[in-house]
């Protein structure tokens, strides 16, 4: 034979006739096969194998799920994720700073972004290693744990004491220091590989720091009420978190900055998280819906004046004509919340774009997928065959790695 092996992955060009295959087969082309005397096709009769003429391709179907030894001796690259790859663009599992090359976007491409991904693969212990690192590095912003506890106490008491004073800068101060984005993007990560334990806890610990920075703005504003300095309350960082302006305004500011956590956590781009940290705003509105609410109980006001059709069509918070501290406290936590969920929802969106786009990305975006298989019990052993489970591949379910 002439010319080397090449190996094509048909799981594409089925699905574009309408074939639905939950495992995917290789193609393994062979150009300028031998002939007999009489220029006719041969066929060997030990493989069963149809060997064709020069303008014609044999094709035979191998199946997906191949020992290491098997891919070695074919003389063919595979990919983790089933694709083939020349000698230039292999993936080497234990290098996870190796860049996938992309092409040209179609609209296939695109629309791939909104279906689900069903589809059953071989998973290599090199991918496992990468998995894992990638989970704990995810799991480990989740879990509340001394570290998290101050973090999220200093934070809060810089916030308080920044809004108090109206310092900006010391506002900003509290965002950098907020753990709060480490939860979100674990109910984005759990969302993407269905993860269901880790999306669990990721709430469950986001709720509980949301109540946690509460409590210290109604600490602070307890502490600070009755000094000179809340005669002049609220001040303006107070009011840029406590208005119906700012709320709505917040909701696509805080979708956006989800786009930008998910690339800066997986493509580790520490200066762009820094960005998002400050334009998201997770921890200040918490702490000043407490300090806010402090002053409602102290200047005893009607907590039913509050309107949620205000939200839509009714007028902002007027606080040169009157002061409605419970109303914009009420205004800090929605907006609190509502930058929870759509930064959740922005990087989820963006996880999925780029886990299935064919753009130029690190391998850690490819790894989505076979996490995603393993979790929903479609991945198999690539020296075995067999169908792997969470506990076979030493990843627990919450996104920890078993010792």
């Amino acid at each position: 034979c002439s010319h080397p092996p090449r190996a094509l992955n048909n799981s594409s060009e089925n699905k574009a006739k309408g074939n639905s295959s939950d495992i995917d087969f290789f193609v393994l082309t062979m150009e300028e096969p031998p002939r007999d005397a009489a220029g006719e096709a041969a066929e060997d009769q030990e493989s069963g194998t149809r060997l064709v003429g020069d303008d014609e391709i044999m094709e035979m179907e191998i199946p997906k799920v191949m020992s290491n030894e098997a891919v070695k001796m074919s003389g063919v690259t595979f990919a983790a994720d089933g694709h083939s790859r020349g000698a230039d663009h292999t993936l080497r599992s234990q290098d996870t700073n190796t860049t996938i090359a992309g092409r040209k976007i179609n609209r296939h491409d695109v629309k791939n972004v909104f279906l689900d991904s069903n589809t059953t693969g071989i998973v290599t212990p090199d991918q496992i290693v990468r998995i894992k690192r990638m989970h704990d590095r995810i799991s480990d912003g989740v879990i509340w744990d001394f570290n998290y506890s101050c973090l999220l106490t200093v934070a809060s008491v810089v916030a308080g004491i920044g809004l108090a004073t109206d310092s900006a800068t010391t506002v900003i101060s509290s965002m950098l220091l907020s753990p709060l984005m480490g939860p979100v993007v674990g109910m984005s990560y759990g969302l993407i590989v269905w993860d269901l334990p880790l999306i669990k806890r990721s709430a469950k610990t986001e709720l509980l720091s949301l109540a946690y920075c509460i409590i210290f703005g109604l600490i602070i504003g307890g502490c600070c009420f009755w000094t000179r300095m809340a005669k002049v309350w609220p001040t303006a960082e107070m009011e840029n978190r406590a208005t119906r302006s700012t709320f709505l305004s917040g909701i696509p500011i805080a979708f956006f900055s989800g786009l930008g956590v998910a690339l800066s956590v997986l493509d580790d781009q520490t200066s762009s998280l820094v960005g998002v940290a400050i334009s998201a705003s997770l921890l200040p509105p918490a702490v000043n819906c407490g300090i806010l609410w402090v002053m409602a109980m102290v200047k005893d006001e009607d907590w039913n004046d509050f309107d949620f059709q205000n939200l839509i069509t009714g007028e902002d918070v007027d606080v040169d004509k009157k002061t409605n501290y419970s109303a914009m406290g009420i205004y800090s936590l929605l907006l609190t919340i509502a930058n929870i969920v759509m930064v959740a929802l922005g990087a989820t969106l963006m996880f999925r774009i780029k886990e299935v786009l064919p753009v130029k990305k690190t391998v850690f975006w490819e790894d989505l997928k076979i996490a995603r298989r393993i979790y929903k019990g479609r991945a198999l052993n690539s020296e075995s065959g067999e169908a792997l489970t969470v506990e076979q591949a030493g990843i627990l379910p919450s996104g920890r790695q078993v010792v």
